[in-house]
């Protein structure tokens, strides 16, 4: 009997023992942040308060002195759309339309004017400078060959005068049509712009080829003494191929000058998956450059595919925007494909911090309490960046000192010795 009593007096206590240890161990757990922590209306005017809510998103309280104090501004956010889009990769190139080449008219010695330097890399040249002159060499045959070409250049300069004036009147009847009754699309409307466009920079080379032959020239054919040489349009001097005092044959180039407010973008379609026959429009961005998205337009289609990819390669015009463009930089293009647009909002770039490699936003989501909430960060536009999902217009993010509310975070784990889990 003495030794029955014993054993149930022992399994008493152990069931204690063991009872206590399990009420202990919960205890612990919950107060490690288990359940979502309550914060009291001391702790909160106290100072930041950091907490995990119930879905386990991160929660910053700060009061409205401290808010004014650390420069906290929120705004809602806008609701956008988006046209869907493809992304590609290429380089920016120079457009031939912004270049021009000086070439010697005639066999001679170049020449400089007194005083005067010959153009060099980098110089900056106006429209109709004259860099220099040309001494002609000319013989009886290349006499009779120089009226023949002043004869062909006034030729030419009639054929572009006519030819211009009839693709005017064909763009100004399509414009009408447009602008009445859209029975004109915009396509063929900017392909009869673009036509005028190339018209006349035909007639402007004509009229300059035939001004420069006229000054060999005189009423007796006979070759004037020094010829000038004139940059027709100008730009940065972009290659020298000749020097003063060499002798240069006709038609060979002297100097090549380029302007760079505009360039062109070469880019390289995954080969297979996607067509370029829809694409009018990208958004290229500039490798280093990502905050500062540039908007283009498609201006033709490479005739053969790209030799890396295999894919087919289109040519984007690039207007330099807050920085200056030089070709053989680096693009991303955003294609615009076919199709309805996506519907979501913007986020201004300032109000996106990062952390553990990710992108993130503080919502409002009370008076004093702001939830670290993460966003996609894959469709950059000039607004900020597009997000379709999981925040919408009737939310308010910290666009001024988001960074703040990270640092008091992070300060109170270290302060806690806790370890957030990404």
């Amino acid at each position: 009997m003495k030794r029955l009593l014993s054993w149930l007096l022992t399994a008493v206590l152990f069931a204690a023992v063991g009872g206590l240890c399990v009420w202990t161990f919960m205890a612990a757990h919950e107060e490690g942040g288990g359940e979502p922590e309550e914060v009291t209306e001391s702790e909160a005017a106290s100072g930041p308060v950091v907490f995990h809510d119930e879905a386990g998103n991160v929660v910053v309280t700060f009061d409205h002195e401290m808010q004014e104090r650390t420069g906290i501004e929120v705004k809602p956010l806008q609701a956008a759309s988006h046209q869907p889009e493809a992304m590609a990769f290429g380089t920016l190139e120079e457009d031939p339309s912004r270049s021009f080449a000086l070439r010697s008219p005639l066999p001679g010695i170049v020449r400089i004017a007194d005083g005067a330097r010959w153009p060099a890399l980098g110089d900056t040249l106006e429209d109709n400078a004259v860099v220099g002159g040309l001494e002609p060499r000319l013989g009886p045959v290349e006499r009779a060959d120089l009226a023949a070409r002043l004869a062909t250049a006034r030729a030419d300069v009639d054929e572009a005068t006519a030819s211009l004036e009839a693709l005017r009147a064909s763009y100004e009847r399509k414009r009408t049509l447009h602008a009445e009754n859209k029975s004109v699309s915009d396509q063929v409307l900017q392909e009869a712009e673009a036509s005028v466009k190339s018209e006349e920079a035909r007639l402007q080379g004509a009229e300059a080829t035939v001004h420069i032959l006229q000054s060999f020239v005189g009423v007796t054919t006979q070759p004037a003494d020094t010829a000038p040489l004139t940059v027709t349009t100008g730009g940065e001097v972009a290659a020298v191929f000749a020097q003063p005092g060499e002798a240069v044959e006709s038609g060979q180039p002297l100097l090549r000058v380029s302007r760079f407010d505009r360039l062109l973008a070469r880019v390289s379609l995954p080969a297979g998956e996607i067509s370029g026959a829809g694409i009018m429009a990208a958004r290229i961005v500039v490798t280093g450059r990502e905050d500062a998205p540039l908007e283009a337009k498609r201006v033709a289609r490479a005739a053969m595919a790209d030799a890396v990819t295999g894919g087919e390669s289109l040519l984007f015009a690039v207007s330099e925007g807050d920085f200056s463009l030089q070709p053989g930089m680096t693009v991303a293009a955003y294609l615009q494909l076919p199709g309805a647009p996506e519907t979501g909002v913007s986020v201004p770039r300032s109000a996106v911090v990062r952390l553990t490699g990710r992108a993130w936003v503080y919502v409002r989501t009370g008076n004093d309490t702001f939830t670290r909430q993460e966003v996609p960060v894959d469709v950059l536009t000039p607004e900020g960046w597009f997000v379709a999902e999981g925040l919408g217009p009737d939310d308010s993010v910290v666009v001024r000192g988001a960074q703040n509310l990270l640092s008091e975070e992070i300060k109170h784990q270290t302060v806690g010795g806790e370890e957030e889990e990404e």
